[in-house]
């Protein structure tokens, strides 16, 4: 199995397992989502910087190159 989505799966689940964490012992204003709100509200620059992030995150790939054609040659086999 390749390294990168064994490191998304485990990064995932390791916030996951934080942030259940935090909210109960701490609640839900000290949550993961929470900070992000609020920073959103607090910081409009950060908001900014995910939007281009999370954009060019989705943005920048080929699709037709990376899934289309993947299909297309499964379909052959």
């Amino acid at each position: 199995m390749k390294k990168t989505p064994i490191f998304i799966f485990i990064f995932i689940l390791a916030i996951t397992i934080f942030d259940t964490y935090v909210i109960f012992a701490d609640g839900k204003d000290e949550s993961i989502s929470s900070y992000i709100i609020r920073w959103s509200f607090d910081y409009p620059m950060f908001t900014l910087g995910m939007g281009i992030v999370i954009g060019h995150l989705f943005w920048s790939f080929d699709v037709k190159k990376l899934y289309v054609e993947k299909f297309k040659n499964k379909d052959k086999k």
